[in-house]
């Protein structure tokens, strides 16, 4: 047993920026991370992954991208950030401990692969993309070519392929899709239901700096006032395949946790013509892959753009009785039974993640290290009243 004042479970930027928020309060912590190098999943993520998001407002506390990083920072540079972030922070960390549960008792009790510890307060920084979703469909066991989720895509050299179906609108599926176009290949993109699209930038502000502008009215204020300039962008949606949503990117993102594609030439390829858009897939057989408006394909490669999910279930063994059939805490909810569980970077918001992850890791150092108290949950029905949430 290893006693620490907290316990953080994952070293990804949630994890770093509460450690390095914490030890600003004289308070040390722990990370435990399951891999064996911090910020794993930017390691795995495709290789022209960039932020959405200007470096101004992607830094975690502390700390700001240097100027010398572009604007819109690579995956690299973000991984070069962090790795020094956490050097700076003199920042704990140990690796190759996967945790396998997170118990309470008095304080909490955390299993690993690396052994048990203890501690009175645990921060899960996870995330919300940390198991892929890989979704089904009939014949999918015959398809002949390659079968991929976007966690598993590098670049499309790689990819060994001459036709590619994508599957997915969300950022990833924009970014797959558009790399693959611009190397040459034939790309399909399955877009099974109405989306929605957001500009990288509007009269050259990053579309991100303009929410984080807004932030302070009402989201459907908020979709209300932008669309105009969303529907001058993308007015030619319908001709392009695409069925555009009818509640706004901000009211989606607040009801539905789901993010806009953010288009960094997406939908210019659509129009050129070098990407073609499908309907859900419906069947596939060998190489030839049907789809729900009636057309057929054939493609070398399958890449499912279609998401992820946390990994809760895995860890914590009481997470249908704390969180019922969602998949994780109530969204802004940071400690949400306030029993020194906390959770960090779970909510999807316009702003930025990187810059949402900072100011919680904030809220939390100062609950954990000063008493602050948080805001917490109201009971959302009878079986959660009665667990005491």
């Amino acid at each position: 047993m290893t006693d620490s004042e907290t316990i953080i479970v994952g070293a990804g930027p949630a994890g770093l920026a509460c450690a390095a928020a914490l030890r600003t309060r004289g308070h040390s912590s722990l990370i435990l991370e399951k891999a064996e190098t911090l910020a794993a999943s930017w390691h795995r993520h495709y290789d022209l992954l960039h932020l959405h998001t200007h470096r101004r407002h992607s830094g975690l506390p502390g700390r700001p991208m240097p100027r010398s990083f572009p604007k819109y920072p690579s995956r690299l540079q973000v991984i070069e950030y962090l790795e020094n972030y956490a050097r700076a922070n003199e920042t704990r960390i140990t690796y190759g401990a996967a945790v396998t549960a997170i118990q309470r008792n008095g304080g909490w009790i955390v299993d690993s692969l690396a052994g048990r510890f203890e501690a009175m307060n645990v921060i899960v920084a996870t995330g919300l993309s940390n198991v892929p979703v890989r979704p089904s469909w009939p014949g999918q066991e015959r398809f002949a070519g390659k079968l991929l989720h976007s966690s598993e895509f590098r670049n499309a050299a790689d990819l060994g392929a001459k036709r590619v179906l994508v599957v997915g609108f969300g950022n990833s599926a924009g970014d797959i899709a558009l790399e693959c176009a611009e190397a040459g290949l034939y790309v399909g993109l399955s877009v099974r239901g109405p989306v929605n699209i957001v500009p990288l930038e509007i009269l050259g502000l990053p579309t991100a700096s303009i929410a984080i502008a807004q932030q302070f009215f009402p989201h459907r204020f908020v979709d209300f006032v932008n669309a105009p300039i969303l529907r001058l962008r993308f007015r030619d949606a319908a001709k392009l395949g695409l069925e555009l949503a009818r509640k706004g990117p901000l009211t989606t993102i607040k009801e539905k946790g789901q993010t806009p594609l953010i288009n960094v030439g997406t939908i210019e390829r659509i129009r050129s013509g070098d990407i073609h858009v499908f309907g859900g897939i419906s069947d596939s057989d060998e190489r030839q892959v049907r789809f729900a408006d009636g057309r057929r394909d054939v493609f070398d490669a399958i890449v499912m753009a279609t998401g992820y999910r946390p990994a809760l279930r895995e860890i914590l063994p009481d997470v249908r009785q704390r969180f019922g059939d969602a998949a994780g805490p109530p969204r802004g909810q940071l400690q949400p039974n306030g029993d020194g569980l906390y959770f960090c970077g779970f909510d999807v918001v316009s702003t930025g993640l990187l810059r949402q992850i900072g100011k919680e890791a904030k809220e939390i150092a100062a609950s954990i290290c000063g008493g602050a108290e948080l805001n917490l949950p109201k009971p959302t029905s009878s079986a959660a009243a009665n667990q005491g949430f």
